[in-house]
């Protein structure tokens, strides 16, 4: 083989490695579960949230809130169209461009502008059930960022059962890492109960989110990559002025 066709094949074998492993560098990791008081030791910042429950008497259902959750800075909409055991539909995106947040829940949409944050590098999606006899399911999930789009085979789950009694730190936190740039988190969630409906926020969920460090990060292979594709553009032009 001449050395032109020994190096080309080189440098593309090293394009399609480098361009690989960046991929698989890039992609959201689901990083676990986590309680109530697991998920306070994290001592995470959370800036913002969106949230659907059942509400509190004569209050809203849905809403996307800072971390104050003062009214202010919250958006929020009434919804009263859960059925025990039936999942509804939800999304939630965020665009850097339009600094904005947008919830939609079973088609009622909430968007939340002047975000300030350039992106959210994590996700927490809690649920929590506190009446006896009921559960909260949050699945379904899909996940598309800047590097790819694909299913989440995991769940966030609580319920609450044995006649124990169910609070805060009883909540399930599952953890989305590494998300890269604007996303849309699609899902759906199931409320399950006996006997009359929960209110009060017995039965509810949250997406956290968590601010990333920095503007979205353009990986270094990717410089590698085009190095390589150079080489075997600067031997193709010898080779064509040596014939």
């Amino acid at each position: 083989m001449k050395s032109s066709q020994i190096l080309t094949a080189i440098a593309t074998t090293t394009t399609l490695s480098i361009l690989s492993l960046t991929s698989a560098a890039q992609a959201f990791t689901i990083g676990g579960h986590y309680n109530g008081a697991e998920f306070d030791e994290l001592g995470l910042d959370i800036p913002w949230a969106a949230e659907s429950r059942i509400g509190r008497v004569g209050d809203h259902e849905l809403n996307i809130h800072d971390h104050t959750n003062s009214a202010q800075n919250r958006v929020q909409a009434n919804y009263d169209n859960w059925v025990s055991g039936e999942a509804v539909d939800f999304s939630l995106a965020f665009d850097s461009l339009l600094n904005t947040l947008t919830y939609t829940v079973d088609g009622i949409e909430l968007s939340k502008t002047e975000i300030f944050e350039d992106n959210f590098s994590d996700l927490y999606i809690r649920t929590s059930a506190r009446k006896e006899g009921t559960s909260m399911v949050v699945d379904n999930l899909f996940l598309s960022d800047e590097t790819m789009s694909a299913s989440i085979g995991d769940i966030s789950s609580a319920s609450c059962s044995g006649g124990v009694g169910c609070g805060y730190f009883d909540a399930d936190y599952l953890h989305i890492g590494d998300i890269v740039g604007d996303f849309t988190l699609t899902g759906q969630s199931t409320m399950t109960w006996l006997g009359a409906k929960p209110n009060n926020s017995n039965l509810a969920y949250q997406i956290k989110l968590v601010e990333g460090s920095g503007s979205v990060p353009v990986p270094e292979p990717a410089t590698l990559s085009v190095f390589s594709l150079g080489l075997v553009g600067l031997f193709a032009s010898r080779k064509r002025r040596q014939s």
